[in-house]
C-alpha cells in the first residue's frame, strides 16, 4: 500500500519503521562518536522503533528524520544531512513490540545485506545485531526490497503502511 507522506500524522504511537535509503554516490560521512565512515552508492536501510509518546512517537520519530533542518543527536541524523543520501520510502509497522532487531537479522540473514557501519543506531541494541544500518550491494531495484520487507512484516505485525518520499 503506498500513501502519501502527509498521512503520517496519522500513525499509531508505537511501532518500527524502515527507512529505505539511496546513496547516489560515495560518500564520507562523520557520524558522531562513530567519526568518519566512507559508504558505497547505493541502497540502504536503517531500521529504528518508536514506542514512547510525544517526541518519541512513530509519527513524531518519522517526521524528525524527513525533516531537512534539525539538530544531529542520532547517528541517522549525521547520514541524513548528506546531500547525496535520499529517503525514498518509510515502511512501518504499528505494533506495541520492539521488532527492529528481528527485521535487521531478517534482511542481514535471507536478504543479504551488509552491516557498512557497526554500531551505527544500535547503541540501545539488546539483542546484538551490530548495526541498525545495512546496505544492499547486489540490489538495483527499491521495489524487490519494499516488496520483501513487506511481506515478512505482514507475517509478524499488526498495521503496516508504506510511504513513498518524493
Amino acid at each position: 500500500m503506498k500513501t502519501d507522506v502527509s498521512l503520517i500524522s496519522e500513525l499509531s504511537s508505537t511501532g518500527i519503521y524502515t527507512l529505505l535509503l539511496f546513496l547516489s554516490k560515495e560518500v564520507t560521512v562523520d557520524i558522531g562518536m562513530l567519526g568518519k565512515q566512507r559508504l558505497p552508492m547505493g541502497h540502504y536501510t536503517y531500521t529504528g522503533s518508536a514506542l514512547g509518546k510525544g517526541a518519541s512517537s512513530l509519527k513524531h520519530r518519522i517526521a524528525r528524520h524527513l525533516r531537512k533542518e534539525k539538530r544531529k543527536f542520532w547517528h541517522i541524523d549525521y547520514l541524513l544531512a548528506d546531500e547525496n543520501v535520499s529517503v525514498e520510502a518509510v515502511i512501518v509497522a504499528e505494533t506495541n513490540e520492539d521488532m527492529e532487531c528481528n527485521l535487521n537479522s531478517y534482511m542481514k540473514s535471507i536478504m543479504g545485506a551488509k552491516v557498512p557501519v557497526k554500531g551505527f543506531g544500535a547503541s540501545d541494541c539488546k539483542k546484538n545485531c551490530g548495526s541498525h544500518l545495512v546496505h544492499f550491494p547486489e540490489i538495483e531495484n527499491v521495489d524487490w526490497l519494499v516488496q520483501k520487507l513487506v511481506r515478512h512484516l505482514q507475517s509478524s505485525s499488526g498495521i503496516l503502511s508504506v510511504f513513498v518520499v518524493d
